[in-house]
C-alpha cells in the first residue's frame, strides 16, 4: 500500500514540476496565450527576406534558390557566400531588434527555407552556418524582449506555385513526392530538438501558405506525421497550423486534428485580396450596393475562423506598401484594430526590404540600390519587359507570354493556362537573374559584402506611414508586456 502511495506522490510531484516548467514557455489556454500564469497577446512583425530571399524584397527575380544559384554559377561559390553570409549577418541586429522594441512590438515571425538549411542531395545534412545565424538571431530577440516564432516559408519542391515557396519548376511538387514531405517532417523534429528548450521561441508554425491543389488529405497527413514527431522531442511548444489553399479552407481539416491543445491556428489577410482596390477611390466605400468597411473586415476575418475549435488566433501575415493606393493603410489600421479588440495575436508583413513595404527600407544611396537602379540594369530589365513580360503589366512581354499561353494552353481552364503562364515566366525570371549579376562578375570579395552591408540597420531607413500604422503605444500595449 505504501509502493502505491509513494509511487502516487512521485507521479503527482513530476507532474507538478512538469506543469511549473511548462509556464516558462507560452502555452494556450483555450481561446487565450499565458505565460508563466499571465494572459499575453503577441503583436509584431515578420523577418521576411532573410533566411527566405523574395525577389521584389531583395530586387532581383525568381525564387530564392535559381538567386543563389545564378550567383553560384556567375561569381563562383565563394565570392556568393561571401555576399550571403554578410547579408544574413547584418539583416537583424542589435539595432534591428532595438527599434522594434521600441515600436511597442514583442514578436517577430521569422520566415525559413528548408532549401537554405538542407542539403538536397544529403538528407539529414544542415548548414551550420544558417543555424548559427538562427541560434543568434534568438538571442538578440530575447535580450531586447522579442518571442521568436519559426515559420517554415518554403520547402523542398515548394508547397504552392508561388516564388516565395522556391518553387522552382511553377509546380507544387511537395505534394506529389513523398520524399519530400518525409524530409520536412525530419527537418521540424530536428528544429523542435534543437530549441525545445528555448522559452523565447514562442512556437512553431508548421507550413507557410500550403496549396495542395485538391488534395487537402495530404497535409491534414503530414501535419498529423509532423506534429506526433515533434511531441516526440517537445512536448511544450506551441504549434501554428495553416489551412489549405493558402490558409483559407481550415474546414478541411477533421476536429480530432485539434486534440493536442497546445496548437494556434494562423490567418493572413491582406487588402488587395480583400477588397476590390482597383475600382475603389476611398475608404470606407459602398460599391455595387456593399459597404466596404471596418465591419465588412470584421465579418471577412470571422469568416476565417468560423470553424470555432476553440483554440488562439493568429493573424500571421497583413499589410500594405506594396503599390497599392494610400487609403489602404486606413483598412491595415482596421485589420489590427479589429485584432486587439478580439484578442488576436498578429505580425505585420514585413519588416526590412528594398522597397516601401517593410517598416524600414535599405536606402537609395546605398550601394546595393545604386546598383540595381545603374543603366546597364535598366537596360537589362528592359529587353526582359521587351521579351518575356517580367515587369510592367503592360509591357509588349506580357501580350507575348499571353499568345504562348492561348497558343499552348488555350483549350484549358482559366487555372490550367494560369499555372502554365506562371511556370514560363519562372523561366524567364531564372534567366533575368543571370543576366543582372552577371554585371557583379569583376566585383571583389569585399566588394561584395559592401553590397550586402547595404542591408544593415544604419544603411536603412523608416518608413513613415508602415511605422505610423503599426506602432504600439502605451494605450495599446495592453497585455503584450512580456
Amino acid at each position: 500500500m505504501k509502493r502505491i502511495f509513494y509511487a502516487a506522490l512521485l507521479c503527482g510531484l513530476l507532474l507538478v514540476q512538469q506543469n511549473a516548467s511548462a509556464q516558462q514557455f507560452i502555452q494556450a489556454r483555450g481561446a487565450s496565450l499565458y505565460k508563466s500564469g499571465k494572459k499575453i497577446e503577441l503583436r509584431g512583425t515578420n523577418l521576411g527576406n532573410w533566411l527566405l530571399r523574395e525577389d521584389f524584397m531583395v530586387g532581383l527575380h525568381g525564387t530564392h534558390t535559381q538567386m543563389r544559384s545564378a550567383m553560384n554559377t556567375v561569381l563562383g561559390k565563394q565570392k556568393a557566400d561571401a555576399f550571403w553570409d554578410e547579408y544574413e549577418t547584418v539583416y537583424y541586429t542589435n539595432k534591428d531588434a532595438e527599434f522594434l522594441s521600441k515600436q511597442g512590438f514583442n514578436v517577430i515571425r521569422v520566415p525559413i527555407n528548408e532549401n537554405r538549411f538542407e542539403n538536397p542531395n544529403e538528407p539529414g545534412a544542415y548548414d551550420e552556418g544558417a543555424l548559427r545565424h538562427l541560434d543568434t538571431m534568438i538571442q538578440i530577440s530575447k535580450a531586447h524582449g522579442i518571442y521568436v516564432i519559426l515559420d517554415l516559408h518554403a520547402v523542398m519542391g515548394g508547397q504552392s506555385r508561388e516564388i516565395y515557396a522556391d518553387s522552382l519548376s511553377g509546380t507544387p511538387n511537395f505534394w506529389r513526392y513523398a520524399d519530400f514531405r518525409t524530409r520536412a517532417t525530419a527537418f521540424w523534429a530536428f528544429l523542435a530538438k534543437r530549441y525545445r528548450n528555448e522559452t523565447d521561441v514562442a512556437g512553431y508554425d508548421l507550413l507557410n501558405e500550403p496549396n495542395t491543389e485538391d488534395h487537402t488529405e495530404l497535409l491534414t497527413a503530414w501535419l498529423r506525421e509532423t506534429m506526433l514527431q515533434i511531441r516526440k522531442v517537445d512536448p511544450v511548444h506551441l504549434i501554428i497550423v495553416e489551412a489549405d489553399d493558402y490558409g483559407k479552407n481550415f474546414k478541411g481539416l477533421p476536429d480530432s486534428f485539434w486534440n493536442d491543445k497546445q496548437t494556434m491556428f494562423q490567418f493572413h489577410i491582406y487588402p488587395f485580396f480583400a477588397f476590390p482596390l482597383t475600382r475603389m477611390t476611398s475608404y470606407p466605400q459602398t460599391l455595387d450596393g456593399v459597404r466596404y468597411d471596418k465591419a465588412y473586415l470584421r465579418n471577412l476575418m470571422h469568416q476565417q475562423i468560423e470553424f470555432g475549435r476553440h483554440r488562439p488566433v493568429y493573424m500571421g501575415e497583413f499589410g500594405s506598401g506594396n503599390g497599392e493606393p494610400k487609403f489602404a493603410f486606413a483598412m491595415v489600421k482596421d485589420l489590427i484594430s479589429i485584432a486587439d479588440e478580439e484578442g488576436w495575436s498578429w505580425t505585420e508583413w514585413t519588416y526590412k526590404d528594398v522597397g516601401p513595404m517593410g517598416l524600414v527600407s535599405v536606402r537609395p544611396d546605398t550601394p546595393w540600390r545604386t546598383f540595381l537602379a545603374s543603366p546597364e540594369l535598366k537596360t537589362e530589365r528592359d529587353q526582359a519587359e521587351q521579351l518575356f513580360g517580367t515587369g510592367a503589366a503592360d509591357s509588349p512581354g506580357i501580350e507575348s507570354v499571353a499568345k504562348m499561353t492561348a497558343t499552348i494552353a488555350g483549350d484549358f481552364d482559366q487555372t490550367t493556362q494560369g499555372q502554365f503562364r506562371r511556370r514560363t515566366e519562372r523561366v524567364f525570371e531564372d534567366e533575368l537573374t543571370y543576366a543582372i549579376v552577371f554585371h557583379l562578375k569583376n566585383k571583389s570579395e569585399a566588394e561584395m559584402r559592401q553590397l550586402a552591408d547595404s542591408f544593415a540597420f544604419d544603411s536603412c531607413t523608416p518608413n513613415a506611414d508602415e511605422v505610423d500604422t503599426y506602432f504600439i503605444g502605451k494605450d495599446r500595449q495592453g497585455q503584450t508586456n512580456r
